[in-house]
């Protein structure tokens, strides 16, 4: 089943690939060493985490999902309910 998320990087075939974007309208990349770059039409809002040390990850990383998620709880959006 494919979620109703505009994505980057192709349809999320499920969820629980990246839980802490919210679901919506929301458009994303994710680059090599854990970059990320989200755009939430749903939300009027764009986020980008751009690292200074590259890590093994592809799409996102902890650091990027602690930072988005730290970005949406200070607006009142759990994007993991």
């Amino acid at each position: 089943m494919l979620s109703s998320n505009i994505v980057g990087q192709g349809a999320l075939p499920d969820r629980r690939t990246l839980p802490w974007i919210p679901g919506g309208r929301v458009a994303f990349w994710g680059g090599w060493g854990g970059s990320m770059a989200i755009m939430d039409l749903d939300r009027r809002m764009t986020i980008s985490y751009v690292m200074n040390n590259m890590g093994p990850d592809i799409l996102g990383s902890p650091r990027a999902a602690a930072y988005v998620t730290a970005a949406y709880n200070a607006l009142g959006i759990n994007a993991l309910s």
